[in-house]
């Protein structure tokens, strides 16, 4: 899936329009190339070459692994790494297909890192980059939606003044999330039932350990 978002990525503008023409439409191939063509109203660049032909093909399969959403949240992700926010921010406000809660969401993908399963930068210590490991290294831990992040609750503060947050969903679903001391996710996860109690322990670990 990174190798798919990472040459989407590199399309720029034209790679978004490639993936919302194909989620909407339903269309792949050369006929997806040709309407994406049509809204970019011009020769689109690297929308002409035969590599984002074969392109189109990962597109598909991923947006029936992972949906929309989290493909073009996936995307801004990793622009927003070598990006800057103005221009991002600008792009998405001249997309007008989007919907206005599409757009507010991914407007905060690129401001906050929000929905990036982690946000790692300059300023994240060795603390949380070690507690993020362990996160990841439980079986089944899969990216959790930012949307939820502000539903989890603080157990944890990390001794570089991060915090480590949990949240169960309706159906009983062990949710955790990271914040930096500014309160901005820098990491989100899940996993299933069957996976809860290596995640207890890996919560365990990191009380002992860090808190």
């Amino acid at each position: 899936m990174d190798e798919v978002i990472k040459k989407i990525a590199a399309l720029g503008l034209p790679g978004i329009i490639l993936v919302v023409v194909m989620a909407s439409t339903g269309l792949t191939g050369a006929a997806a190339i040709t309407a994406a063509l049509a809204l970019l109203g011009g020769p689109g660049g690297m929308l002409g070459g035969i590599g984002v032909l074969g392109l189109t093909g990962l597109i598909t399969d991923a947006l029936a692994k992972v949906g929309f959403e989290d493909l073009l949240t996936g995307v801004y992700c990793f622009r927003r790494q070598s990006e800057s926010q103005g221009k991002l921010l600008e792009e998405i406000d001249s997309l007008l297909l989007f919907d206005g809660d599409l757009r507010t969401r991914l407007k905060t993908t690129i401001t906050d890192g929000c929905g990036c399963s982690t946000v790692v930068n300059e300023n994240t210590t060795d603390d949380t980059k070690e507690v993020i490991a362990i996160l990841e290294g439980v079986p089944g831990m899969t990216r959790a939606h930012h949307r939820d992040f502000n539903s989890s609750e603080p157990i944890i503060r990390l001794r570089d003044g991060s915090t480590v947050r949990t949240w169960k969903n309706p159906l009983g679903v062990d949710h955790v999330f990271i914040a930096d001391r500014s309160e901005n996710m820098v990491y989100g996860g899940f996993v299933g039932w069957i996976h809860s109690e290596g995640f207890n322990a890996a919560i365990s670990r990191i009380r002992r350990d860090y808190g």
